[in-house]
């Protein structure tokens, strides 16, 4: 198995082990009853120039995320941030993959917006090659960040 198979196979069971805890033990407390309004992007990873966490997404999580979403921050400092959505690792972006493109990222499918919820805001073009980067990550031909059918959330 190579070491990027072997990366988004662990996000992958990061994900869907989050996103079945995160259903059966929501702490409303560090959700603070966060509705999530934003659809799949249905993003695709670009055959050229495809970005990836090196080349794109430190950088962008590092400009518009963890200035709340790092593990570094407890309590009152993390603005509302969800205990456990830490970006401040590739590890960490990918945990909360879903989360991520329905916030943040933009597609044929969806111009998500929500996050950050302060300034400075990503560009439209940015948050495109965040759902691209996304897609990427997830390794499948269509990105796998589109929809089997419909405009179902990750929720």
């Amino acid at each position: 198995m190579s070491k990027r198979t072997a990366i988004i196979t662990a996000a992958l069971c990061l994900t869907l082990s989050s996103l079945v805890a995160a259903c059966h033990f929501h702490d409303h407390d560090d959700d603070h009853d966060h509705v999530h309004t934003g659809k799949r992007s249905g993003a695709t990873c670009p055959t050229t120039n495809a970005p990836n966490y090196e080349n794109f997404g430190r950088a962008f999580v590092t400009t518009y995320c963890v200035r709340c979403h790092s593990s570094t921050l407890k309590g009152a400092a993390r603005n509302g941030a969800a205990k456990g959505h830490d970006f401040d690792s590739e590890s960490g972006v990918l945990a909360w993959i879903d989360h991520v493109d329905v916030h943040a990222a933009a597609g044929p499918n969806a111009i998500n917006d929500e996050m950050p919820p302060s300034a400075p805001f990503p560009t439209v073009e940015e948050r495109q090659k965040l759902g691209q980067w996304l897609a990427c990550a997830l390794g499948s031909p269509d990105g796998g960040t589109a929809p089997a059918s419909g405009d179902a959330s990750a929720d």
